[in-house]
């Protein structure tokens, strides 16, 4: 036999006698597979396997063109198959069912176990599992289309590898494993790429579409790369990303991928472990995502636009694109070290949970929503748009920081921590105004626009203390500041404008001021700015308390309350 080649004569002699009816051409995108009546159905496993025994390290087996029935081959170190015909796999003998104790079928299409160094190509149509490896490296798949049965309501993968290394997926069309999902409720098995306790996979370039639970599924795997691929119309997630017990999964980069019409989340990477967060060291970048979490126009109970992350730390998600999602677009639970960077989405983001430090970068989103009792060292939001920003109460941050960004809605702050609101601009149309600060330790609110048409553009209530409020200009159609009281407020140098005509109108209010210090502020009522001769009244004092004045004018207020300038 040739080194490199290994051409199949006695192959293709055989095939030409056979008389093999029922060739079909491989079926159009997102079109059903279809099964053609075959009045004679030889056997031809025999003679293909013969030439890959016969085979020598570095040939190729080559298939020629027509359709050649099989049931399982056994692949063999160092032989590569490239087939230009039609593999389709006779029925097996007996029917298995997928399960998570039978996670791999008896009888795929191509078998491998202990091998490394080669490459498969080739078209099939299967009943269990186009390609299972396990204990293999350095294999190659590519230009490959398989399709799976899509009536089987248990079907297993269509590629499966399992402790493998340095496995390379690429230009492959997986589709039709398992039954579409036909309930917003329940799906069925059957998923494109299953990969288990394996390293150094890439997977890129793919079409994988139309199987009945996950597009691609990890478990216990490291450095990974999906790149660039097509995932749609799967019953499941897009992507998901599972774990096992003994910490292995990290380096994982997910990039460039579209992701579309998946029955669950685009991208689901969810350690379930409480008391322990994965080190993920993960890149989620340049996807792009539309219209998962949906089954016939009906919400599924999952379905994020851009990522579902659980349990984790460090990871990168940037430059993601989502639309019409069912689910927030990004959702982080349990997780530190997260940097969501420049993503673009018409749904929320929400953060849920014990967390340590979460950063949003140049984001744009519909909203975002933290979940009551979160916890967080650090929650940061730079230059963002976001129309709505709902923060509940009894959150504890630590530190929560706004700059820079452009909100719209309320901020309602009730928490425990330290909050820094800088150089943001936020407007309201809430009968709840602008801002809210019901409770916290710290506060420096400074170089923002606030403005708000309905209620007060900024609330200070007693429980919250030692807040700053400077060089901000804000606007509001009634008060622009009231303090229910505040411990220790320092406003200074705004410019503090009430759009109302309201002969009765104050600017500023303070119910029982408690050491209220005012500094160089400006007051206007409409379009008049209020200086020492004017009658109106820009500051409301009530109760009794304390305020110092440096700046501010004297005759602006009603002395209802002590001062001292």
């Amino acid at each position: 036999m040739n080194r490199r080649i290994a051409y199949v004569f006695l192959f293709l002699i055989a095939i030409s006698t056979q008389q093999i009816e029922g060739k079909e051409k491989f079926r159009q995108k997102n079109e059903a597979p279809v099964v053609a009546s075959i009045r004679n159905e030889e056997d031809n496993t025999k003679y293909i396997q013969h030439l890959i025994n016969q085979a020598n390290y570095g040939d190729t087996v080559r298939i020629p063109l027509g359709t050649h029935y099989v049931r399982t081959i056994y692949l063999k170190n160092g032989v590569h198959i490239a087939s230009k015909g039609v593999l389709k796999q006779l029925k097996p003998d007996s029917v298995e069912k997928f399960s998570f104790a039978k996670q791999c079928s008896s009888s795929p299409l191509f078998v491998g176990k202990n091998i490394h160094d080669i490459s498969l190509s080739f078209k099939a149509a299967v009943s269990n599992e186009a390609v299972y490896l396990e204990n293999c490296k350095r294999v190659k798949v590519t230009n490959t289309a398989i399709q799976g049965d899509s009536t089987n309501i248990c079907a297993f993968s269509g590629i499966y590898l399992r402790n493998c290394e340095q496995v390379d997926i690429t230009n492959t069309e997986v589709s039709f494993f398992g039954k579409s999902r036909q309930s917003p409720s329940f799906y069925q098995r059957g998923t494109g790429i299953r990969v288990q306790s394996s390293k150094n996979i890439r997977i890129s370039d793919n079409n994988i579409h139309d199987n009945g639970e996950n597009g691609l599924f990890f478990h216990a795997c490291a450095a990974i790369v999906v790149h660039h691929n097509r995932v749609s119309n799967n019953g499941m997630s897009g992507i998901q990303v599972a774990f096992g017990s003994t910490g292995l999964e990290k380096q994982y980069k997910i990039t460039d991928n579209t992701l579309t019409a998946n029955a669950a989340d685009a991208i689901d990477i969810n350690n379930p472990d409480p008391v322990r967060q994965v080190d993920l060291q993960a890149v989620i970048e340049g996807n792009q995502s539309k219209g998962n979490g949906w089954v016939m126009g009906k919400k599924t109970r999952d379905g994020s636009g851009i990522a579902t992350l659980v349990g984790l730390k460090n990871v990168l998600v940037r430059n993601n694109k989502s639309e019409n999602s069912n689910r927030p677009a990004i959702y982080i639970r349990q997780c530190d070290a997260i940097d969501v960077l420049e993503n673009d989405a018409d749904n929320f983001a929400e953060i849920v949970g014990d967390l340590g430090q979460i950063h949003l970068f140049k984001n744009t989103f519909d909203g975002l929503r933290v979940l009551a009792h979160a916890k967080a060292k650090k929650l940061t939001l730079d230059s963002n748009h976001i129309r709505l920003v709902y923060l509940p109460n009894d959150i504890a941050v630590d530190s929560l920081v706004f700059v820079s960004n452009n909100l719209r809605g309320d901020l309602n702050i009730n928490m425990d921590g330290r909050l820094i609101c800088k150089n943001n601009t936020i407007s309201s149309n809430s009968p709840r105004g602008a801002i809210a600060l019901w409770k916290v330790n710290e506060a420096v609110l400074s170089g923002n626009q606030i403005s708000a048409t309905k209620n007060s553009a900024l609330y200070i209530h007693e429980k919250a203390s030692n807040v700053v409020v400077e060089d901000n200009k804000i606007h509001a159609t009634n008060t622009c500041i009231k303090d229910n009281g505040s411990s220790h407020l320092k406003i200074a140098r705004n410019t503090l404008a009430s759009a109302t005509y309201n002969a009765s109108a104050q600017t500023l209010v303070s119910v029982n001021p408690k050491d209220l210090h005012l500094s160089d502020n400006i007051y206007y009522v409409g379009k008049e700015r209020l200086e020492k001769d004017k009658t109106r009244q820009a500051l409301g004092l009530e109760g009794n308390g304390t305020v110092y004045m440096q700046g501010d004018v004297r005759g602006l207020f009603k002395p209802s309350a002590s001062y001292k300038n």
